[in-house]
C-alpha cells in the first residue's frame, strides 16, 4: 500500500481526496508491471510550495536557478525495507499558472504533477523517447483511471 503524508505550505486549500484514487490506480498499475512487489507498504511526502521554495530546491538538487513545476527525490530500493521512498514538491503558483496555459483546471494540473513524480519516486524517467513514451501513457492510463475528487 502507498500512504501519502501531505504538507502545505502555500494558503491554497488543497484536500487529499483528490490524490486518493491515483494512489490506488498507480499502486495497481505498479504491481502489474512488477514494478513493486505487492506485499509491501511505501510511504510518500507530498509537499506544496511557493515559487522560491521550489527555485531553492530546483538550485540544490537539480543545479538550475529557477522555479519549475514539481521535483522528486526518489529514496526507492527495490532491496531495501524502509518504507519512506520518496518526495514530491509540487509548486503551487506554477502549477496554477501551468494550468492556465494548458487550458484545463488547476485540480487536473495538480493530479498530473503528483502522477508524475510518484512514477519518478518509482523509477521512470523521460530523458529518452522510449522512456518518454512509457512514462506518458503510464500517467494516462493512472489519470484516466483514477478520477478523484475535488478541492
Amino acid at each position: 500500500m502507498i500512504n501519502i503524508d501531505i504538507y502545505n505550505k502555500t494558503h491554497t486549500r488543497i484536500t487529499q481526496k483528490i490524490f486518493d484514487s491515483l494512489v490506488v490506480v498507480a499502486q495497481k498499475k505498479l504491481i502489474k508491471e512488477e514494478v513493486i512487489p505487492k506485499d509491501k507498504n511505501y510511504s510518500i511526502e507530498l509537499t506544496f510550495v511557493g515559487k522560491q521554495a521550489i527555485a531553492k530546491l530546483n538550485k540544490f538538487y537539480r543545479h538550475k536557478n529557477c522555479a519549475t513545476d514539481v521535483i522528486s527525490l526518489s529514496y526507492y530500493d527495490k532491496n531495501v525495507i524502509d518504507p519512506f521512498v520518496g518526495e514530491i514538491f509540487i509548486c503551487v503558483p506554477y502549477a496554477r499558472e501551468q494550468a492556465e496555459k494548458l487550458g484545463h483546471s488547476f485540480k487536473e494540473e495538480l493530479k498530473f504533477l503528483f502522477v508524475h513524480g510518484l512514477l519518478h519516486i518509482f523509477g521512470f524517467d523521460h530523458a529518452k523517447p522510449a522512456e518518454a513514451a512509457d512514462m506518458h501513457g503510464l500517467t494516462r492510463v493512472i489519470l484516466k483511471n483514477g478520477r478523484g475528487a475535488g478541492i
